[in-house]
């Protein structure tokens, strides 16, 4: 007796659950509706119960999913993951020194440095006297 009064309870509030669902729908299709002009085409009073909670739960699930990609750093998206290792060193001081990335290196390398102006003899400069041979 108490299994069927369970079942009866638990169809009953899934009833209800869906019915807001449907409300949701509607409302959020009028939305779209008004605002940008586009119709869905969805009926939600068509649709039966199963499918408006299962299709609840795995949107829900997705936005979960994002979520905690979102927190973790998305760690599968990396190309270089950071090891952990580095981040687990025992010597806190050697820890805390970051070298120099080579990226960074590299733009460093790169800049040519402008030549220096030294007069010459003659009393002009480096510059002056290639833009004489030119």
């Amino acid at each position: 007796m108490m299994a069927g009064d369970f079942h009866g309870f638990t169809l009953e509030k899934a009833e209800q659950l869906s019915g807001r669902l449907r409300e949701v729908l509607s409302s959020g299709q009028a939305y779209m509706l008004t605002r940008f002009g586009v119709d869905l085409g969805l009926d939600p009073d068509l649709y039966p119960t199963w499918i408006v909670l299962s299709a609840t739960a795995v949107v829900l699930l997705l936005l979960l999913a994002l979520s905690w990609a979102a927190v973790r750093g998305a760690p599968l998206l990396r190309k270089t993951p950071a090891s952990r290792a580095d981040l687990r060193s025992c010597e806190p001081d050697k820890a805390g020194l970051a070298k120099p990335v080579r990226a960074e290196e590299q733009r460093k390398r790169n800049k040519k440095k402008p030549p220096e102006k030294v007069r010459r003899a003659l009393g002009g400069t480096y510059q002056e006297e290639q833009r004489k041979r030119w």
